[in-house]
């Protein structure tokens, strides 16, 4: 007759699956508490608000005449931030491309965008409110001085 052999599971010590649960716990809470849910600030990268536009060099044609009667403007790339109004504090950074387009997803509140780009051109600053399930669309015109 053949014996057999019980398997005995071995646990690890107390001490150590304390340890586990110890280090777990606060990672998991971190994940799930991205933002404050009523507080402004970035929302999530789905999120169904926000600012989205274009930043453009202008003018870049001679203004002689009425510049606004013709589009003047180029797209620029640029680094565009975004500062809350309400904390003053800045909340989001995106690049945009050669198309100079960009969109950040925002929660709602007021925010005052700010980009800069490569040269001497001077950005003015654009205030922007987000409202609920929207992206409030912008355009930041940066001075290139040409006159």
């Amino acid at each position: 007759m053949l014996l057999q052999r019980r398997r005995i599971a071995r646990r690890p010590p107390a001490g150590l699956l304390l340890a586990l649960v110890a280090l777990t716990v606060p990672v998991a809470l971190a994940a799930c508490s991205e933002a404050a849910p009523n507080g402004s600030g970035v929302a999530p990268a789905d999120a169904r608000s926000g600012v989205k536009g274009v930043v453009v060099r202008w003018p870049a044609c001679p203004v002689e005449g009425a510049p606004e009667s013709r589009d003047c403007s180029r797209p620029a790339e640029a680094t565009v931030r975004v500062r809350d109004r309400s904390s003053d504090t800045e909340v989001a950074t995106v690049h945009t491309g050669p198309d100079g387009r960009f969109r950040v997803p925002l929660r709602t509140g007021v925010y005052e965008v700010r980009a800069r780009t490569s040269g001497t051109a001077h950005c003015k600053p654009v205030d922007v409110t987000v409202r609920p399930d929207a992206y409030t669309e912008i355009t930041v015109r940066c001075d290139t001085g040409l006159r």
